[in-house]
């Protein structure tokens, strides 16, 4: 066994990339008031101040929702709509979604932005959440927050925004100009279902909010760690994820993966992983379900990290006994000749029965070393509309087809220590559409990824400077990478 290390340093930097996704949700542009182009400061629960005739977080001229493409010919090869650093060097960009309005949110540490009108909640400080249009292009605002934004996700339908930050939890307004509600203690991850339905994670404990922020439970895994929640209003299920440290028999120490799935009330609905450690027989990779999200489509989604080829995904989530729904296409996507490094899992399941319905590896190849596997760890993961998968993350040298990745024509430079890459998988899990890499001579991590319609997005953080920039205007000279590209069809 192997075990995972905190936090990830994978043979080089890290790269903090947000990808944009240009497409959009299938309710179309929501009407609402834009606010004033100068700075405004709002205190919880206080509006902006509204300019007439426009859209919230659009300026006065609307914007339409972008259209979406078709898949490139080549998964090395991608046309984004936009490409640029976003503030100054030291910031980091970690989380990106989109609206119901084709705009793209994206949050984390930001100074000295360019362009827009500006918006503080509360006191103001570190943390930001900057909205462009659906191509990535311009700056529609900035929201200045007191805390660092460490996650973010918008309501489906709704298009409310939920946002972590190391001060506390808060639901905005779907124009970001005012707060709905905010409760304090610093919070790593959120996520909010179509009802409003809210889960925050703090430490070990994940608290449940409903639309008014009201708390419905909170869920205490203590002795585990807990990476991610995601909410579904569908089933009313709240899912967490995680890994527990545990001994016994062969392996020992070993850390095994979960996800469970709690109702609103905080009770246990179904578990995946998790398996009794006598049971794991000579599976002793060391194993974590490091992100979990609710697709477009309706699916649960996992990116899970493993060290070895010997690893708890490659048994069913719900009996070890049981081979997984495993796709395996070429090399990149088999857990062959793998040493010790550290691995991606992608998995698709049923949210209210918990059943597996879809696996895949995700490993880098060492091709002057016999094709060794590498290592390559996901920190994003979503789906869209027809259940085609994006994740991202950062990869150590290197994935399929790396020399060839083409970003608006232009050929990348060689790799130089940690790659922020993006996967996107047919719905089947049988091809990649599109596997390329935003690092052009630099290094760092994609931090967040989202998809709606026609709109695809990826958030980061730059660890070295050197990342493929593309049109629209310059946002800042690094800290946090924003790229946007035309979601499918």
């Amino acid at each position: 066994m192997h075990t995972i290390s905190r936090p990830r340093r994978l043979l080089a930097a890290w790269v903090g990339l947000a990808l944009l996704s240009s497409g959009c949700g299938t309710d179309g542009p929501r009407r609402a008031d834009t606010p004033a182009a100068g700075p405004t400061s709002v205190g919880p629960g206080s509006p902006a101040a509204p300019t007439p005739g426009g859209r919230a977080g659009l300026g006065a001229a609307p914007v339409d929702c972008p259209r979406p493409a078709e898949a490139p010919r080549s998964p090395s090869r991608l046309g984004p709509t936009a490409g640029s650093y976003l503030g100054r060097a030291g910031g980091v960009a970690t989380a990106v979604d989109v609206t119901p309005g084709c705009q793209i949110v994206v949050g984390g540490r930001f100074t000295a932005v360019p362009g827009g009108p500006t918006t503080t909640i509360g006191a103001g400080g570190a943390g930001a959440l900057l909205l462009l249009d659906g191509a990535g292009r311009r700056l529609l605002r900035t929201v200045r927050l007191a805390g660092a934004v460490e996650d973010l996700e918008v309501r489906p339908g709704g298009g409310e925004i939920a946002v972590a930050t190391d001060r506390g939890v808060m639901l905005l307004d779907a124009a970001a100009g005012r707060t709905r509600w905010q409760r304090g203690g610093s919070t790593a991850r959120v996520a909010v279902g179509s009802a409003g339905t809210v889960a925050a994670l703090r430490g070990s404990t994940v608290t449940v909010y409903d639309l008014g922020g009201a708390t419905l439970s909170r869920i205490s895994l203590s002795g585990r760690t807990v990476s991610d929640v995601a909410v579904d209003d569908r089933s009313g299920s709240v899912f967490v994820s995680g890994f527990r440290q545990t001994g016994g028999t062969r392996c020992e120490p070993v850390q095994i993966a979960y996800v469970h799935a709690y109702d609103r009330r905080g009770e246990l609905r179904w578990r995946a992983y998790d398996h009794p450690v006598e049971r794991l027989g000579d599976l002793c990779a060391d194993s974590r379900a490091d992100r979990v999200a609710m697709g477009r489509d309706g699916r649960l989604y996992l990116a899970g990290e493993t060290a070895g080829g010997n690893t708890v995904f490659s048994r069913s989530a719900a009996d070890v006994g049981r081979p997984a729904p495993n796709v395996v296409t070429d090399d990149f996507s088999r857990a062959s000749n793998t040493g010790d490094a550290h691995y991606t899992y992608l998995a698709r399941f049923d949210p209210t029965s918990g059943r597996q319905l879809a696996g895949q590896v995700v490993i880098s190849r060492i091709d002057g070393k016999g094709d060794r596997g590498n290592t390559v760890t996901p920190l994003a993961v979503t789906a869209d509309e027809a259940g085609r998968i994006y994740a991202g993350g950062v990869s150590a040298y290197q994935i399929a087809g790396r020399s060839q990745v083409t970003l608006g024509g232009r050929r990348l430079a060689p790799y130089a220590g940690g790659d922020a890459w993006v996967l996107v998988l047919s719905a089947d899990l049988r091809r990649r559409l599109t596997w390329v890499v935003f690092t052009d001579g630099g290094a760092g991590v994609v931090r967040g990824v989202a998809v709606s319609g026609g709109v695809a997005a990826a958030a980061a953080q730059v660890d070295k400077a050197g990342f493929w920039r593309g049109p629209g205007p310059s946002l800042g000279t690094g800290g946090g990478y924003l790229a946007a590209w035309p979601g499918l069809r």
